[in-house]
Order: C-alpha cells, then sequence, then structure tokens
C-alpha cells in the first residue's frame, strides 16, 4: 500500500491540493488584498493592503503599519477568521492526504475525509472574499485578494475530481 497503488485522479488531486494549499498560503500572508492609486497635493500615492498589514508608498517613501485587533470591525475579523479557517482545512486536506496516499492506501475514507476538508476551506475562502468585497465596497482588489478566489476554485475541483475517484467513476483504481 502506497503512492504506487493510489488512481491517477487521486494523484491530480494531490498535485492540486498542494497547489492550492500553497496559493492559499500566500493569499493568506500578503499585503494585497487591495490596492489603491491617489494623488495627494500633486504627488502619486499608492495604497496596499491585506489582512494584517496595511501599506502606503510615495516616490521613494514607503511606509508600512500592522492591522491591529483592536478597533477592528467585525466583517474585518470575519474574513480573517475565516482566511485562517481556509487555510487550516487545506493543510488538514494536505495532511491527510499525504497519510493516505504514503502510508494507508487501502483505506479510502481517509482519501473522502481530505476531499470533504477541501471543500470546507474551499467554503471558508468563499466566505472571505465574499464579506470582503461585500464590505469594503472597493473596485481595485489585488493579489491576494485574486489568489483567495483562485484557492475556492481549486478547492471546489479537488473536491469534486475527489468525490468523482471515490465513487469510481473516474480514476480507475
Amino acid at each position: 500500500m502506497g503512492f504506487g497503488d493510489t488512481s491517477v485522479l487521486c494523484k491530480v488531486v494531490f498535485i492540486l491540493l498542494i497547489l492550492c494549499f500553497i496559493i492559499d498560503l500566500i493569499a493568506f500572508a500578503i499585503p494585497f488584498w487591495y490596492s489603491l492609486e491617489y494623488n495627494v497635493l500633486g504627488a502619486s500615492v499608492k495604497s496596499y493592503g491585506g489582512l494584517w498589514d496595511a501599506c502606503a508608498e510615495s516616490g521613494s517613501l514607503k511606509s508600512c503599519a500592522s492591522i491591529k485587533d483592536s478597533g477592528l470591525t467585525d466583517w474585518f475579523r470575519a474574513v480573517r477568521a475565516f482566511s485562517i479557517l481556509s487555510w487550516l482545512f487545506f493543510l488538514g486536506a494536505l495532511v491527510v492526504a499525504i497519510v493516505f496516499m504514503f502510508f494507508m492506501s487501502g483505506n479510502k475514507l481517509l482519501y473522502l475525509v481530505a476531499v470533504c476538508l477541501s471543500f470546507a476551506g474551499a467554503f471558508c475562502a468563499m466566505i472571505a472574499f465574499a464579506v470582503y468585497a461585500g464590505k469594503l465596497g472597493i473596485t481595485d482588489y489585488s493579489a491576494s485578494f485574486a489568489l483567495t478566489i483562485i484557492s475556492f476554485i481549486l478547492g471546489l475541483i479537488i473536491g469534486v475530481l475527489g468525490i468523482l475517484d471515490y465513487l469510481g467513476i473516474i480514476g480507475g483504481k
């Protein structure tokens, strides 16, 4: 029982899960959920931020500050919480998938758990970006926001392919 005993689709799901986990981790960590550019007294100012930091730069001057928990709105706390949950669910799915693929490939229930955790991660990512977009009220979103949407889509794809493989509809072994 091991990696060679799993189906090709299971291996594809595993690779997509690694990719999804990395994308969600990057989206969670970097300060690029939004990006704005505006003029202040004739000087061009770029402002961007994420869940943990907000930055502004003008010419060669750059300033970043940590976003403190005190004074945050409830919706922003919810976005942070669901982003953390999303990342944890994708991490859990990856750990369970590793255990399944390399150590217990005969236990298909583990595979189903990994697939369900992937769906849960996708659901949490969707809530995070939907609340953020609905409450922030801007249209200039940036890389982290897009990566969160990509992790949501990948999580759904992983879930659907995993279910099809688990049921034996597609996938072989």
